[in-house]
């Protein structure tokens, strides 16, 4: 099964990369600006796009203290049944993040999109991060 696989350093600590990844303002900041979630393992984080055309579901699976994962239930069609995870170390510079969308079921459909969009939210991620400002989707159809 085809994976997407994303690295990143980010000039913070640990602790504040997994506050941007919990935290439901801070998702807002650098991912989707329509984002409702609850840092609780089992709950059910909602993340909308393009007006709300496209919502995406995703149960909370682990929060530890360098891991969080999520188990997409509903939105793209390819999703459910894969899961993104977020592992990140403390580096001398940092932070080192290893995203990763696993387990799709082929390397058809959406897998060239999605890695093309994590990379470009990584990118932002990696921004608000370092500059408290991120480049979230707004929501609207044509950002």
């Amino acid at each position: 099964m085809p994976d997407i696989l994303l690295e990143a350093t980010i000039n913070a600590s640990p602790d504040k990369v997994y506050q941007a990844l919990t935290d439901q303002e801070a998702i807002r900041s650098w991912w989707t600006q329509q984002a409702n979630a609850v840092p609780k393992v089992g709950s059910v984080s909602e993340f909308r796009f393009y007006n709300g055309q496209v919502v995406m579901q995703m149960e909370v699976a682990k929060l530890e203290a360098n891991k969080v994962v999520w188990k997409p239930l509903s939105g793209v069609p390819d999703w459910p049944g894969t899961s993104v995870t977020w592992d990140f170390t403390p580096v001398e510079q940092g932070t080192k993040l290893l995203f990763g969308h696993r387990d799709f079921a082929s390397s058809e459909g959406s897998l060239p999109m999605t890695g093309f969009n994590w990379a470009w939210y990584i990118i932002s991620l990696k921004k608000y991060l370092e500059t408290g400002s991120g480049s979230p989707h707004t929501g609207a159809a044509n950002t």
